[in-house]
Protein backbone atom coordinates (compact mmCIF):
# COMPACT_ATOMS: atom_id res chain seq x y z
CA UNK A 1 0.00 0.00 0.00
CA UNK A 2 1.25 3.43 -0.65
CA UNK A 3 0.98 5.85 1.72
CA UNK A 4 -1.89 8.76 0.95
CA UNK A 5 -5.23 9.41 2.11
CA UNK A 6 -8.11 7.48 1.08
CA UNK A 7 -10.10 8.41 -1.89
CA UNK A 8 -13.73 8.03 -0.83
CA UNK A 9 -15.71 5.59 1.82
CA UNK A 10 -19.01 4.75 1.32
CA UNK A 11 -21.58 3.78 4.04
CA UNK A 12 -24.31 1.84 3.69
CA UNK A 13 -24.19 2.50 -0.38
CA UNK A 14 -23.93 6.17 0.19
CA UNK A 15 -20.46 6.78 -1.43
CA UNK A 16 -18.73 10.31 0.03
CA UNK A 17 -15.06 11.77 -1.62
CA UNK A 18 -12.64 12.30 1.10
CA UNK A 19 -10.99 15.77 2.03
CA UNK A 20 -7.58 14.92 0.67
CA UNK A 21 -5.59 16.11 3.89
CA UNK A 22 -7.83 13.40 5.43
CA UNK A 23 -5.73 11.66 8.27
CA UNK A 24 -7.37 8.37 8.93
CA UNK A 25 -5.96 5.83 10.75
CA UNK A 26 -6.87 2.06 10.75
CA UNK A 27 -6.30 0.24 14.43
CA UNK A 28 -6.44 -3.29 14.33
CA UNK A 29 -8.92 -5.24 16.33
CA UNK A 30 -8.14 -8.19 18.61
CA UNK A 31 -6.98 -7.81 21.93
CA UNK A 32 -5.47 -5.46 24.11
CA UNK A 33 -2.80 -6.14 26.89
CA UNK A 34 -3.23 -4.82 30.08
CA UNK A 35 -0.18 -5.90 32.83
CA UNK A 36 -1.41 -5.72 36.39
CA UNK A 37 0.72 -6.35 39.25
CA UNK A 38 0.21 -8.72 41.85
CA UNK A 39 0.47 -8.66 45.64
CA UNK A 40 3.87 -10.27 45.54
CA UNK A 41 5.33 -7.93 42.92
CA UNK A 42 4.95 -10.13 40.40
CA UNK A 43 3.20 -8.90 37.31
CA UNK A 44 -0.28 -10.51 34.82
CA UNK A 45 -0.90 -10.02 31.72
CA UNK A 46 -5.26 -9.69 31.08
CA UNK A 47 -6.49 -9.52 27.85
CA UNK A 48 -9.75 -7.69 26.72
CA UNK A 49 -10.96 -7.67 22.94
CA UNK A 50 -11.63 -4.73 20.80
CA UNK A 51 -12.88 -3.88 17.48
CA UNK A 52 -11.36 -2.82 14.30
CA UNK A 53 -11.42 1.00 13.72
CA UNK A 54 -10.99 3.74 11.40
CA UNK A 55 -10.58 6.92 13.38
CA UNK A 56 -10.42 10.88 11.85
CA UNK A 57 -12.41 10.10 9.04
CA UNK A 58 -12.88 13.42 7.02
CA UNK A 59 -15.87 13.09 4.33
CA UNK A 60 -16.95 15.49 2.47
CA UNK A 61 -20.89 16.55 3.12
CA UNK A 62 -23.07 18.12 0.68
CA UNK A 63 -25.77 19.57 3.02
CA UNK A 64 -28.28 19.77 0.20
CA UNK A 65 -28.02 16.25 -0.46
CA UNK A 66 -29.14 16.07 3.40
CA UNK A 67 -25.29 13.85 4.21
CA UNK A 68 -25.34 15.14 7.31
CA UNK A 69 -28.86 14.13 8.21
CA UNK A 70 -27.27 10.53 6.64
CA UNK A 71 -24.80 10.59 8.91
CA UNK A 72 -26.30 11.09 11.79
CA UNK A 73 -29.43 8.53 10.77
CA UNK A 74 -26.44 5.84 9.97
CA UNK A 75 -25.38 6.73 14.33
CA UNK A 76 -29.27 7.08 15.29
CA UNK A 77 -29.94 3.37 14.18
CA UNK A 78 -27.62 2.06 16.52
CA UNK A 79 -27.06 -1.47 13.76
CA UNK A 80 -24.28 -2.12 12.18
CA UNK A 81 -24.11 -1.09 8.26
CA UNK A 82 -22.11 -2.03 5.44
CA UNK A 83 -18.53 0.39 4.94
CA UNK A 84 -15.74 0.32 2.19
CA UNK A 85 -13.03 2.68 1.81
CA UNK A 86 -10.36 3.33 -1.27
CA UNK A 87 -7.56 3.87 -0.06
CA UNK A 88 -5.09 5.97 -2.94
CA UNK A 89 -3.73 3.30 -4.34
CA UNK A 90 -6.80 1.39 -4.92
CA UNK A 91 -6.68 -0.69 -1.82
CA UNK A 92 -10.21 -1.24 -0.50
CA UNK A 93 -10.89 -1.58 3.03
CA UNK A 94 -14.39 -3.39 3.87
CA UNK A 95 -16.93 -4.21 6.73
CA UNK A 96 -19.71 -4.06 9.18
CA UNK A 97 -19.36 -0.57 11.15
CA UNK A 98 -21.20 1.62 13.24
CA UNK A 99 -20.70 5.60 13.73
CA UNK A 100 -19.14 6.13 17.24
CA UNK A 101 -18.07 9.26 19.29
CA UNK A 102 -19.54 12.63 18.21
CA UNK A 103 -20.03 13.60 14.33
CA UNK A 104 -17.63 16.56 14.26
CA UNK A 105 -19.50 19.39 10.81
CA UNK A 106 -16.73 21.82 9.62
CA UNK A 107 -19.06 24.37 7.66
CA UNK A 108 -15.77 25.90 6.75
CA UNK A 109 -14.54 23.04 4.98
CA UNK A 110 -17.83 21.14 4.20
CA UNK A 111 -16.62 18.18 6.13
CA UNK A 112 -17.72 15.57 8.50
CA UNK A 113 -15.32 13.78 10.53
CA UNK A 114 -16.71 10.49 11.81
CA UNK A 115 -14.85 7.55 13.68
CA UNK A 116 -16.56 4.11 12.71
CA UNK A 117 -15.81 0.56 14.56
CA UNK A 118 -16.83 -2.55 13.91
CA UNK A 119 -14.83 -5.54 11.41
CA UNK A 120 -13.07 -3.84 8.80
CA UNK A 121 -10.65 -5.99 6.74
CA UNK A 122 -8.41 -5.53 3.71
CA UNK A 123 -9.86 -7.12 0.35
CA UNK A 124 -7.86 -8.88 -2.24
CA UNK A 125 -5.66 -10.32 0.74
Amino acid sequence: MIAGPFESHTLNGRRFTCDADDDAKWKFGGKNNEVKPNGDGSSRVVQSRKTDSIEGVSLVIDFDKGDDEFLQDLKNSGKMFDYSGTANDGAVFAGLVQIVDDIEISFKEGTASVSLQGKIEKQGV
